[in-house]
């Protein structure tokens, strides 16, 4: 099956938070990208919401290799034990380490911002969702393609799913 890779990302705006996440394959075809509105809550609980949910995707998928790259410092350092974690992550920390258990092989990294551009897009459009958008490939779109053809649904859509002859609108 090979390795995956997890890039998370939290986002707030005003009075709303939402969250992103997008898995690829070893050849960075999208396996699946999910966005979640998360109602209001602080950035750095969405970032960890984001992982949470992450990993529980990566768990559904049957993944069992995977590398996990956010761009958010203290959820990263709280994860890898590096940093104490701050009584308001501990729990869902906590619980994000007890389902990295499920893998045999986890690799967890922190990176900048302009390195996960895809997830950040992708936690953006929970700000204008009502609940979670499902955003499923057959083919290995670019971000920007996903992002023009996106552009035409009503927020309340719930699964997105984009094949090649969807650029063609």
């Amino acid at each position: 099956m090979g390795a995956f890779k997890l890039n998370f990302d939290g986002s707030c705006k005003s009075s709303s938070a939402a969250a992103g996440i997008i898995i690829r394959d070893c050849n960075g075809k999208t396996i699946s990208a999910r966005t979640f509105n998360l109602g209001s809550t602080q950035v750095f609980m969405a970032e960890a919401m984001a992982l949470h949910k992450g990993i529980q995707e990566a768990i559904s998928n049957g993944i069992k290799e995977i590398y996990i790259e956010g761009d958010n410092l203290l959820v990263i350092n709280s994860l890898k034990g590096i940093w104490k974690t701050p009584w308001k992550l501990h729990n869902i920390i906590q619980d994000c380490k007890t389902l990295l258990q499920h893998f045999n092989s986890v690799h967890i990294q922190h990176i900048f911002r302009e390195a996960s551009r895809a997830a950040d897009w992708i936690a953006n459009v929970g700000h204008l969702t009502v609940d979670t958008m499902y955003i499923t490939t057959s083919s290995s779109l670019k971000l920007e393609e996903i992002k023009n053809v996106l552009s035409s649904y009503d927020v309340t859509t719930k699964h997105v799913t984009l094949a090649a002859g969807d650029l063609a609108q």
